[in-house]
């Protein structure tokens, strides 16, 4: 194979992966063609094939060249289908893979049904040349108990809820075969998940006019979302895909969005921190919210916004969950699965997530802020809103002087985080924001003098002189690479000589060249075993500061850097392992998109381009578009 992503141990490198998906579920694609993770039938359902949790047990559909051959992935113009081409000595072959997706169709729930979940054409340009087709489903994370058969044109069998069928136009005899084709040859085939029971394929209407078909109608669909992308910047290419990457993890019917469409996949290999994202994490709301704004994508903010009001984020002063699967149900118990090995053995493979069950203060911040983006971007913050945004930031007040965990969701201690106070004080500085704008009720007397206690406690006790910098905890002396985000949210004006600091301070201490860690896992005590790469959102993040305080060549040239760690698809995980460049984490990750469009958008906006925000109004009533005067370029998020 070309590209160095040969298969070590039975694994692929996560950066030669591809992601497909139909905004309900996604899959993953090696760059040998071998299909190894997909969960039927949609993101947090169980695994059909897992083999990038599991080499020898996950199950794989793979499709490739028998003989030594050259690789190129890549998607096609501006959309999510993707092309695997093979070369070898005797002729080329070309795989193209994607979930078939449709206007109609796109704000179905994912369910079981007949139509064709994944399609795959196999199609031979030149030559001669013989493949190897793998259908080795292993469905329910793999628990062994499902059984398959082939009957002339298709492989099925029943899984504990599903009803698994491959359909060709072709014979398949077994779970592997191969195939001898030539040069116009073409091989459809489709991946169907339907009720369990006895199968309901049609025989004879599976045929390769119909997948084209679906093929046309996938890039179409793709073609008509992406042309609402608004960003003329330079970097339209990277923020182009990722804004696409973004799309495939949103589940459409509700508006939510999953962290990343996987589990587990190690933050170091052979480690322990290996965590299920394939949930919506309140803290998201803001971040994207920002980025689908300012590239025009106001149909997915709304509907983000929407499935966050769906989800009765204070109603009744009740307590606030920091995440939701995909119908807002705040219940994700963790789970350790015993009969998967993990990614290149780290273990241990897990599904839900025990975060849910910690006290994540800067929670209500990423509330207030969203919603004071919703509204800037000519959102209604209707009474009945208000009475639940009105909880949140009374919660913040009640609770600020809490410990708690945080943004980075430690398994260890709580402890007074500074991120989290500054979250609050952000949560109360919008409600304020909001209130005084639409005329809203509110505590006006409180909230004031919360606002004021907040911002004098992170002033004074979450600074550290010696370190010329923000800390990690109030009274501390560690680092924390979340005090980035004082930029973003106006906790202090860009010219602040601490800030200007701090960012300093991160990029010396918590740098390797341009990637950032989060914080010193050797120092602070999250309770978990093990090290990590850098975070990629926090390095993007130090693109984005360096923007806001006016620093815009060293904001570019660190950007530009950042972006030679996406995949060759631009695609972006979690980490990266700072010696070796591997990307590590679950993958691809919605928070890295997100902070790279947040920051591409602000290295713009300092170049002073406007990109059509429209900012908060003086009063709930929007005045006519012809009166409206364009904001300037300095308007930014809780701008």
């Amino acid at each position: 194979m070309s590209e160095g992503f040969e298969r070590s141990g039975g694994y692929l490198p996560i950066a030669a992966y591809a992601l497909i998906g139909d905004c309900r579920s996604a899959a993953l694609v090696g760059a040998d063609g071998s299909l190894d993770w997909l969960c039927l039938p949609r993101f947090d359902d169980p695994s059909v094939f897992g083999r990038i949790v599991d080499s020898r047990r996950g199950g794989h559909w793979q499709v490739c060249p028998v003989d030594e051959y050259r690789v190129v992935q890549r998607y096609g113009d501006r959309n999510n289908i993707l092309e695997t081409t093979f070369c070898t000595a005797t002729g080329t072959v070309v795989v193209t893979d994607f979930m078939p997706i449709d206007e109609a169709t796109i704000g179905n729930h994912a369910r079981p049904h007949g139509e064709p979940r994944l399609v795959r054409i196999v199609e031979c340009l030149t030559g001669a040349v013989t493949l190897r087709h793998q259908f080795k489903p292993a469905p329910d994370y793999a628990d062994g108990r499902a059984r398959f058969c082939a009957e002339g044109y298709r492989i099925h069998g029943n899984s504990e809820m599903l009803h698994v069928c491959l359909q060709s136009t072709v014979a398949v005899t077994g779970p592997t075969v191969r195939w001898r084709v030539r040069a116009g040859d073409t091989i459809a085939l489709a991946l169907r998940s339907d009720k369990r029971g006895p199968c309901t394929s049609p025989r004879r209407l599976w045929s390769v006019e119909h997948a084209r078909d679906l093929a046309r109608t996938t890039q179409e669909y793709w073609w008509r979302w992406i042309d609402r992308c608004n960003y003329r910047g330079p970097y339209q290419e990277p923020v182009i895909r990722s804004a696409l990457g973004l799309k495939l993890m949103t589940y459409s019917p509700t508006g939510a969005i999953v962290a990343a469409p996987t589990t587990s996949l190690p933050e170091e290999v052979g480690g322990e921190r290996n965590w299920d994202y394939r949930f919506t994490w309140l803290r998201d709301a803001s971040f994207t919210l920002y980025a689908f704004f300012q590239v025009g994508m106001t149909a997915e903010a709304n509907a983000f916004f929407a499935w966050l009001m769906r989800i009765g984020l204070g109603r009744r002063g009740s307590d606030v969950a920091n995440l939701y699967t995909l119908d807002g149900d705040p219940h994700a118990d963790e789970h350790e699965l015993s009969q998967l090995s993990g990614y290149r053995d780290s273990a241990p493979v897990r599904i839900g997530n025990a975060a849910i069950h910690q006290l994540q203060l800067d929670v209500y911040g990423e509330l207030l802020d969203s919603a004071y983006v919703f509204a800037r971007f000519g959102g209604v913050i209707s009474r009945s809103l208000w009475s639940e945004l009105r909880a949140v930031v009374n919660l913040a007040i009640d609770r600020w002087q809490l410990p708690d965990a945080s943004i980075w969701e430690p398994r260890g201690q709580d402890q007074h985080y500074t991120y989290s106070k500054m979250m609050c004080w952000v949560a109360v500085d919008r409600g304020l924001r909001l209130a005084k704008r639409f005329a809203l009720p509110h505590d006006e007397a409180r909230w004031v003098a919360a606002r004021r206690d907040i911002h004098r406690t992170v002033t004074s006790r979450g600074y550290s002189q010696r370190l010329r910098s923000f800390t990690q905890a109030l009274d501390g002396e560690e680092l924390d690479a979340s005090l980035l985000r004082m930029t973003q949210v106006r906790f202090l004006p860009d010219s602040d000589p601490r800030l200007l600091s701090t960012i300093d301070a991160v990029a010396t201490n918590l740098g390797r060249g341009v990637l950032v860690h989060r914080y010193d896992a050797r120092t602070t005590a999250d309770g978990i075993e093990g090290g990590e790469g850098a975070f990629l959102l926090c390095s993007f993040w130090l693109a984005d500061a360096l923007a806001h305080v006016g620093r815009l060549e060293d904001a570019q040239r660190w950007f530009e850097k950042l972006l030679a760690f996406a995949s060759p698809l631009q695609l972006y995980s979690e980490e990266v392992d700072t010696r070796t460049g591997e990307l590590l984490g679950n993958f691809p990750q919605a928070f890295t998109h997100l902070s790279l469009i947040g920051a591409a958008v602000n290295i713009e906006r300092a170049r002073h381009r406007a990109l059509g925000v429209h900012g908060l109004q003086k009063s709930s009533r929007r005045r006519p578009a012809a009166s409206r005067r364009p904001r300037t370029a300095a308007t930014r998020s809780g701008g």
